[in-house]
């Protein structure tokens, strides 16, 4: 059993790397809170939090990305592959494919409990 202290403790950390994720322009550092994302991902039980929490991530992403490929659109060809707002992108993107597997994961451990 997830302890509440470990879910809010856990469920915090993920916040805090995704707010870092989705302002910083480094790639290193992008790399380097993703792998402590998936980490921290690694520590999450398949308490009722943690599920809700995940789902909710992955539709925030979603919407975050649709807004964000429209920004990327708005800017001209030429200009667009070096542009900060193609980085989120990719950013966001890279991020979002982490949670959906993660979810995932979360609902099969959640569903072979039940059985």
């Amino acid at each position: 059993m997830t302890s509440p202290m470990s879910v809010f403790l856990t469920e915090g950390n993920v916040e805090i790397y995704l707010s870092r994720l989705h302002t910083t322009w480094s790639l290193e550092e992008r790399d380097r809170l993703l792998r402590l994302l998936v980490q921290e991902e690694s520590r999450m039980g398949t308490s009722r939090e943690h599920l809700e929490n995940g789902e909710r991530r992955v539709s925030d992403g979603r919407d975050r990305i649709i807004r964000q490929r429209r920004l990327v659109a708005d800017i001209p060809p030429p200009e667009r592959a070096a542009a900060p707002a193609s980085l989120l992108l990719e950013t966001l993107e890279k991020t979002q494919a982490l949670l959906e597997e993660h979810l995932v994961m979360l609902q099969r451990q959640r569903e072979s409990k039940k059985l």
